[in-house]
């Protein structure tokens, strides 16, 4: 999808502020359930849109990118950066990326989990995250691949995250970026509330 772009900075897989947040992502969820729901709402706290995955079945209901199971990412940025925002339920999200010797590895982080381990050849590591409200999150994708597997990064292939969470921005770049140097159209304003009373 990406392989033979150029890629440099940040690029962004999912802005949910953008017009079409879920544009270049599966989406996967069970049937009709009344506790499942994949979807785009408006968030009360920051007065936007957001992207919201609520289910009881955290395998069967997700979102991935690329859209198709046969297309590859083909990012080569090494940090994958995430505003988040989770609920008392279970979330994790995967990455599956290409290592420096054609090896294709899958690293998954979730808040269930209670420490970091191999298993079935996942490189799985616990998550902690502020609940109901907004975490602004970066992994070094190489990093974590190195420590796991003892190998090199070439290029992440896919992103998949499971419910239940709220996503605002999932991106790559070439470099940690901190929250306040991200470009001004992906920042995360909250209202003002104290004069609203």
């Amino acid at each position: 999808m990406l392989r033979s772009a150029y890629q440099s900075g940040i690029l962004t897989l999912l802005n949910s502020a953008s017009s079409h947040p879920l544009q270049l992502w599966a989406v996967v969820q069970p049937g009709s359930t009344e506790d499942t729901q994949i979807a785009v709402e408006r968030d009360c706290d920051i007065g936007e849109n957001v992207v919201t995955l609520e289910s009881s079945d955290l395998a069967a209901t997700f979102i991935s990118c690329p859209k198709t199971g046969s297309e590859k990412l083909g990012m080569k940025l090494p940090y994958l950066f995430l505003m988040v925002k989770s609920t008392d339920q279970p979330f994790s999200f995967e990455v599956e990326v290409l290592d420096g010797r054609g090896i294709v590895r899958r690293l998954r982080a979730s808040n269930y989990e209670v420490g970091a381990r191999i298993e079935d050849g996942i490189g799985i590591v616990p998550l902690r995250l502020d609940e109901d409200c907004w975490n602004y999150l970066t992994l070094d994708i190489a990093l974590l691949l190195e420590g796991a597997f003892g190998t090199g990064y070439r290029e992440t292939s896919r992103v998949t995250f499971h419910a239940s969470a709220t996503l605002r921005l999932v991106g790559f770049a070439d470099r940690i970026v901190p929250e306040d140097q991200l470009p001004a159209e992906l920042r995360l304003y909250c209202p003002d509330t104290a004069n609203n009373g």
